[in-house]
């Protein structure tokens, strides 16, 4: 590895480390619907191997965002994201293994609309943040809400 990689890498770590956590949770849905939209695609066009790397990409975002659940301090909204994020991990094996698109856009919808009351919980927090009182929480939980309803209608 050259010297001009290693000074990359460390700039990326070191760029990662110091983004807030908010947008650290933003940029790992990005990366989930965009996995997911590939796979899509290239379901379209049947790579199937490239369906696959697509799936197991977004796959293992989802269980970094199951992963960084705080159960302690997140109550009732922790609890229903983990089981928000193990519906997805399901939906993407059965989309992986049947290869099958409907699961794969489930989970998009799902991601789109989680990352939208990330969004709005960040530029909440900007305002908040001057008057010292950052608290999203109660957005999350009706975004949430309606997340589970339009679930239990599909399903």
């Amino acid at each position: 590895m050259s010297t001009y990689s290693n000074y990359q890498n460390a700039y990326k770590k070191a760029s990662v480390n110091t983004l807030d956590q908010n947008k650290l949770i933003i940029m790992l849905y990005d990366g989930a619907i965009k996995n997911a939209n590939f796979a899509v695609q290239y379901m379209e066009s049947g790579e199937i191997e490239k369906v696959h790397d697509s799936l197991i990409k977004t796959k293992n975002i989802v269980t970094e965002l199951l992963a960084t659940l705080n159960m302690e301090q997140g109550g009732e909204i922790a609890k229903n994201l983990k089981s928000l994020y193990s519906y997805m991990f399901s939906q993407l094996i059965e989309a992986n293994m049947e290869k099958k698109s409907e699961p794969v856009l489930t989970v998009i919808d799902l991601l789109k609309e989680l990352r939208g009351a990330w969004v709005q919980i960040k530029e909440k927090k900007k305002p908040e943040e001057k008057k010292g009182n950052a608290s999203g929480q109660g957005m999350m939980q009706n975004n949430q809400a309606n997340t589970e309803k339009r679930i239990k209608i599909k399903g």
